[in-house]
């Protein structure tokens, strides 16, 4: 064992999980998460995926002039394969609506996204960057996914309050 894994282990950290980045407006969150993708990129030459979770409500309810009618769970269908090899970046968790409108049903979408990684974990890499508490993520998404939010990441919190420092305010 290297002092890396070492250390990571002692603070409850490990390399299988995916990263839970949580903290005020301005921490720095989206930032660290794209250099994290880049270095991926240059130094390892892997893709990480980065959407945002108000872009997978668009894509889930994009209409596809083609088949006339709305893409619904095709449209999110590559992020909720469990069977997904790509490390994949969801920002801003709970920016998004929680819930929309499948053909009169509410669906999360999500809430959806993250109940199918889960199912691929520890083979499906996921990483998230959020504002919500840990303590709000049961309102936003239910206890099923904060349950796992355990077992799936690591959590960083950046900042230890909401008068933290708003780098962007700098």
């Amino acid at each position: 064992m290297n002092n890396e894994q070492q250390f990571l282990e002692n603070e409850g950290f490990t390399f299988n999980k995916g990263l839970w980045l949580y903290g005020a407006f301005g921490s720095g969150k989206t930032v660290l998460m794209l250099t994290y993708r880049e270095v991926k990129r240059i130094l390892f030459r892997e893709t990480v995926g980065f959407k945002t979770c108000v872009q997978m409500n668009e894509a889930f309810l994009h209409f596809d002039k083609d088949a006339g009618k709305i893409n619904g769970e095709l449209g999110i269908q590559t992020f909720t394969n469990k069977h997904d090899k790509v490390e994949r970046i969801f920002d801003d968790l709970g920016e998004e609506e929680t819930t929309v409108q499948n053909f009169g049903n509410k669906f999360c979408v999500m809430g959806k996204i993250l109940t199918e990684r889960y199912k691929g974990f520890p083979n499906t890499t996921t990483h998230i960057t959020t504002n919500l508490s840990r303590t709000k993520l049961p309102e936003y998404y239910g206890g099923r996914v904060d349950s796992r939010v355990y077992e799936m990441f690591n959590l960083i919190v950046l900042g230890k309050s909401r008068d933290s420092i708003d780098h962007r305010k700098l």
